[in-house]
């Protein structure tokens, strides 16, 4: 099967992260994903083996070969209780949809609390874009140095507003970024963008803000500025900006290698304001829900997708088979 044939969407993330995405009856929808997740790992391992990457190819190959789930038949809900992740979600979809699920739900969490807290502001997803070109390391800081300066005058503004002039940016309250790379349709060159999400009590100038993004990266100024449709459900706008790293994977095999090379060891998704200091967990897995009677789901890769290895029910009180 070549990597063409399963492409990865958009909207892995959107299932993975929407409600009742632990739904026992979910649970083939999502055995699905990560099958067509891990299979472009596998592709990934072999590429990283052919470049006398045996540690990392090791990583890719054996990470979500086995998932663990649990099956709480009392409530209809099922969770991944276990599996092995190598965490480079750069190269492995499986570890970018976990970790975009995790992000989305630390960031809404924190949001619900800043909401009570400062009742009134409204979402925006605000989009920046460079100029294309044919080095991503040179897009990638040219990229980093306007969004720099964004920062700079933003933070000059709140600071002394008589002095320092008023940029579109300080109506920020808070906000949370990730920078995406893809290849032009037409020029084949890299595209780079960020996601932002703001949080504002009065609506930024997109002209305005289109003119200070071209004084600040001097060639360019398209910038978009949408406000979310439903300010009471604003989950798809921060999909759009923890999505970023699937991105990656729909890149062929050399580029993608090329990406996380150059990428993986620069932040690529940040937050600042009221949305700052959100702390996001390493641990892809669900969790448990204590004090319920579960039956234990054991679930291998193969070449047709996962497979049910062993099933057992447990005793709660004694955490005994039977």
């Amino acid at each position: 099967m070549t990597e063409k044939e399963n492409p990865l969407r958009d909207g892995f993330l959107a299932e993975e992260s929407q409600q009742g995405g632990d739904d026992a009856l979910a649970l083939p929808q999502r055995l699905e994903r990560y099958s067509i997740a891990h299979r472009r790992a596998l592709h990934m391992s072999k590429y990283a083996r052919s470049h006398e990457k045996v540690e990392l190819a090791d990583k890719l190959h054996s990470c979500g070969h086995w998932l663990l789930f649990r099956d709480y038949f009392t409530v209809g809900k099922t969770l991944l209780h276990s599996a092995k992740f190598c965490h480079k979600h750069l190269l492995c979809p499986l570890c970018a949809i976990r970790r975009g699920a995790k992000y989305l739900q630390a960031y809404l969490e924190k949001l619900q609390l800043v909401q009570s807290e400062q009742p009134g502001m409204k979402a925006y997803l605000v989009t920046f874009t460079v100029k294309n070109g044919e080095s991503l390391k040179e897009r990638y800081y040219h990229l980093r140095h306007a969004m720099t300066k964004m920062r700079d005058a933003r933070n000059s503004h709140l600071s002394n507003p008589r002095k320092n002039r008023h940029v579109e940016f300080a109506k920020a309250i808070g906000g949370v970024h990730s920078i995406e790379f893809k290849r032009g349709k037409n020029s084949g060159l890299w595209h780079p963008h960020v996601h932002m999400v703001w949080l504002c009590y009065e609506k930024p100038d997109a002209i305005k803000l289109s003119e200070e993004w071209k004084d600040w990266t001097q060639d360019s100024f398209i910038v978009d500025v949408t406000e979310f449709h439903n300010q009471n459900d604003i989950v798809s706008g921060f999909m759009e900006v923890f999505k970023y790293a699937l991105k990656f994977s729909e890149l062929g095999l050399d580029d993608n290698w090329h990406a996380f090379e150059t990428l993986s060891k620069k932040r690529l998704v940040d937050s600042f304001g009221c949305l700052r200091g959100v702390v996001v967990s390493d641990d892809f897995t669900d969790g448990v829900i204590d004090d319920l009677p579960f039956i234990e789901m054991l679930y291998e890769y193969t070449r047709r997708g996962y497979s049910l290895r062993r099933y057992n029910n447990i005793d709660v009180e004694t955490g005994e088979t039977f």
